[in-house]
């Protein structure tokens, strides 16, 4: 999947989280209420701009680290979230934790990542891959048949349906929550026009193009609602756009480190075997015996 679509998801997940707040973090486990929502930038000591996806202080006065993570997370993932946490508790003088809202299932993926000899970050998990979402469509579907008011829980999951890999019948599932839009005395009307942006982000990356405009037409979008949808989508430019910039800056590091572990080898080369200096380095044979 590209990394366009990633953003959009991420862009999504920001959204449902904002609009339903504690009833989301009941979904994920977390059964602590937001006292307030904290700023998602960080600035490093050297100036470098980190960008968290969600970040909040819980009514206890823990911060929590929210993260929206469709790929593993690898090492290196885990080692991004372990610099959110330090630089959150020195920023606020509060113990932070985190959880992982991972759009695959519970098989994938590193759970803990060990720092130096003293230190181990374990986060929580939340994978939407694990959810049937088959079952909660249904029974979200015998609501809407029956008429009965969708409730919060019931909203947040139709959003998130979407955005689970292993779902391949994304169209069909935008055609249905489509269909009960058109029933809005089912729906919250004071958080209508952001479900109804949400889904429509969903149907501009998950749709194919000759049914986008029939299924936002089935919408029946407001200018308001439109609006939503309209920055939701501004928003996800400018994420991918910073996740492209951060790429360029890791690949800048993971090079700068491959030339110091060459200079390192380039030293070893008179008391230690090609192979002994590959375990040192991680270098290849062949990097090893062309210095």
């Amino acid at each position: 999947m590209k990394r366009e679509i990633h953003t959009i998801f991420d862009i999504i997940l920001k959204m449902i989280i904002v609009t339903y707040s504690n009833e989301f973090l009941k979904l994920i486990g977390e059964k602590r209420s937001i006292k307030r929502l904290l700023k998602t930038n960080i600035t490093t000591n050297n100036g470098r701009q980190l960008h968290l996806d969600f970040l909040c202080e819980l009514e206890d006065g823990t911060i929590l680290n929210v993260e929206f993570q469709f790929r593993g997370p690898y090492g290196y993932d885990l080692d991004r979230f372990f610099d959110y946490n330090i630089l959150s508790q020195a920023e606020y003088d509060k113990i932070c934790e985190t959880i992982i809202i991972s759009f695959k299932t519970s098989k994938s993926g590193q759970k803990t990542r060990k720092m130096g000899f003293s230190k181990t970050i374990h986060p929580k998990f939340f994978y939407l891959g694990d959810l049937d979402f088959v079952k909660i469509l249904n029974t979200i579907e015998n609501k809407v048949e029956n008429n009965l008011k969708l409730t919060n829980m019931d909203k947040i999951l139709l959003l998130l349906m979407c955005l689970v890999p292993k779902c391949k019948n994304k169209q069909e599932i935008l055609e249905k929550i489509c269909e009960m839009i058109k029933k809005p005395k089912l729906f919250d009307l004071l958080k209508i026009g952001t479900f109804k942006a949400i889904i429509g982000l969903e149907i501009k990356n998950l749709v194919s193009k000759d049914k986008q405009d029939k299924l936002l037409g089935e919408l029946n979008m407001t200018p308001s609602e439109e609006k939503i949808l309209s920055q939701a989508i501004s928003k996800a430019a400018e994420k991918s756009i910073q996740l492209q910039e951060e790429e360029i800056f890791k690949e800048g590091i993971e090079e700068g480190k491959k030339e110091g572990k060459k200079e390192i080898a380039k030293k070893l080369k008179d008391i230690l075997t090609p192979e002994e200096i590959h375990k040192i380095t991680g270098l290849t044979m062949t990097t090893i015996m062309k210095l």
